[in-house]
């Protein structure tokens, strides 16, 4: 085996990445520098800080999802440690993570009810209560268990920004969908295109100016006003600007004035909402009949995430050809969507039962253009790339030699 020459320092040890061999023809390769992508097998710890010397300050977006410490034991990995244990472990991975992040990059953390919380409240910590942006509920499962209490259709995604007005500065809208593209309409033939209509009226408190009350008349003739409690959005002088420029709607001449906003004129997309569907984003099944496709003779891999998800995720918090980080790769999710997004992307995982049986061979399909699933015709991936396989596991022997 081949070993990095330029060694990677962990407080002064030095840590080295043998290559592996792998089910497929690999090129001599050293760990890649930021320009490229990477698979790493072994610990996460070991990993993280096996990449601070030459990726620190370098991610974009760390999309993570961890062991949820459900006290179950999965046929692909044990999800069962003490509260403590699995808080602790968390703690070291996420403080190296937040080491890696560019200042305006974010970490993306699933979690469900069994440490939520907790993991919350130990992110604070590590990245200060001021960068936290939200939690994101998304619809795991569109079924209803009616075998317990109460049936849980929902996980989280927990956000935090490494420096939060940094990320809010530097982070995307969402595309227009069809849904929201339907909502602009020309049917007065203006010359400015399709648009739709907004509410000229907002709430009557501290702030407001005499200027904000007035009555309007409607080229029907008909006077309105704002309803009690509520006053006009814009001074009568602003309204009349509006007026003149063919920027004020009545509807069919008879109703309240509303604001025209052309599509046109918009910045681009949609805020992201923190209320994620499995409609829009995918759901757990979903991601598991993309796996059963991909691999119909093996045992199904427990708790995937659909490709959907993951792609909202990296549209929000990257760009193409930013660096997208996964320590925890599991089936493989993150690092196949940043591949086919144009994200370079690093992913870790420790289980080689999984990387030989899912997410190694799950990448090289993405590299050759035979995964036709997912988001492959979202993103228009067509196949192409590479990426580096590094293993960890010399590395414990490499330094007590």
């Amino acid at each position: 085996m081949e070993e990095q020459s330029d060694a990677a320092r962990d407080g002064g040890r030095v840590l080295r990445f043998p290559v592996r061999e792998a089910t497929r023809p690999v090129a001599q390769r050293d760990l890649p520098p930021i320009g490229g992508s990477a698979l790493l097998v072994g610990d996460a710890q070991d990993a993280l800080a096996g990449l601070l010397a030459e990726h620190a300050g370098s991610v974009r977006a760390a999309l993570l999802d961890p062991p949820y410490n459900t006290a179950s034991r999965f046929h692909h990995y044990d999800d069962s440690l003490s509260h403590d244990a699995w808080l602790a472990e968390r703690r070291e991975h996420f403080a190296l993570v937040r080491e890696l992040l560019r200042e305006d990059g974010s970490l993306w953390v699933h979690l469900d009810d069994s440490e939520m919380h907790y993991g919350k409240v130990m992110l604070d910590t590590l990245f200060g209560r001021s960068n936290f942006v939200a939690t994101v509920v998304w619809q795991k499962t569109r079924s209803r268990e009616n075998r317990t209490d109460l049936s849980t259709t929902h996980e989280y995604v927990l956000v935090f920004a490494k420096d939060r007005r940094a990320w809010a500065a530097a982070r995307n809208l969402l595309p227009f969908g069809e849904e929201q593209l339907g909502r602009y309409r020309n049917p007065d033939g203006d010359p400015r295109g399709p648009w739709t209509s907004g509410d000229l009226t907002a709430k009557a408190g501290p702030g407001r100016r005499a200027s904000q009350f007035y009555d309007v008349v409607t080229p029907s003739g008909r006077v309105v006003r704002p309803a009690k409690g509520m006053a006009w959005r814009y001074t009568r002088e602003r309204f009349d600007e509006l007026l003149a420029d063919g920027r004020i709607t009545f509807g069919d001449g008879a109703q309240m004035p509303r604001l025209k906003r052309f599509l046109s004129e918009t910045k681009g997309g949609l805020v992201p909402t923190t209320w994620w569907p499995g409609l829009e984003v995918g759901t757990t099944d979903t991601a598991k009949k993309h796996l059963r496709r991909l691999f119909p003779d093996l045992v199904p891999f427990e708790t995937p995430k659909p490709e959907e998800l993951a792609l909202r995720v990296l549209r929000i918090a990257t760009d193409p050809g930013d660096l997208v980080l996964d320590c925890y790769a599991g089936s493989g999710t993150t690092p196949a969507v940043a591949h086919k997004s144009g994200r370079r992307w690093i992913a870790v995982e420790r289980e080689r039962r999984t990387v030989d049986e899912f997410l190694l061979p799950r990448l090289d399909r993405v590299v050759a253009g035979e995964d036709p699933w997912g988001v492959t015709a979202e993103t228009g991936w067509t196949g192409g790339g590479d990426f580096a396989l590094l293993d960890l596991a010399e590395v414990s022997g490499e330094l007590a030699r």
